[in-house]
């Protein structure tokens, strides 16, 4: 149970840390050594070119937004002890975005190191949660 708990808030802690980078990337200029310098080559600020793209606001708000308040609300649920199902049905939305997120990176051959961290984040997130819900 102690990896479990490990790995969710090392997912919250480093998922809010990456959504707060992305988000501000998208505003400004970011150093290469967060994102990884092929991107930061696309333009004058290849970051920004990247965090504003249709992929970067799936739904129609920045996923980085959505990122720091699914962030907040899993942290609240486990403070306030909401059901550990709640908490894994949205860290589990949060990783089918990663997976569609992560394959555009892939397949356009993009680096983002604050991507990365953020699926790898929702990735523990979601594990650590499912071990939590079956008990493990």
């Amino acid at each position: 149970m102690e990896a479990a708990r490990a790995l969710v808030w090392g997912g919250l802690g480093l998922g809010l840390v990456a959504a707060c980078a992305a988000l501000y990337g998208r505003y400004r200029t970011l150093p290469a050594l967060l994102t990884g310098p092929e991107i930061c080559r696309l333009e004058d600020n290849g970051c920004q070119v990247l965090f504003r793209t249709r992929n970067a606001a799936l739904l129609r708000v920045p996923n980085a937004a959505l990122g720091i308040a699914c962030y907040a609300l899993i942290a609240i649920g486990l403070a306030r002890g909401w059901p550990a199902s709640l908490l894994f049905a949205g860290a589990s939305a949060a990783l089918a975005m990663s997976v569609w997120l992560a394959f555009i990176l892939v397949r356009d051959r993009l680096e983002c190191r604050i991507c990365w961290a953020g699926h790898a984040a929702n990735a523990a997130l979601w594990l650590g949660l499912g071990l939590k819900l079956w008990g493990a």
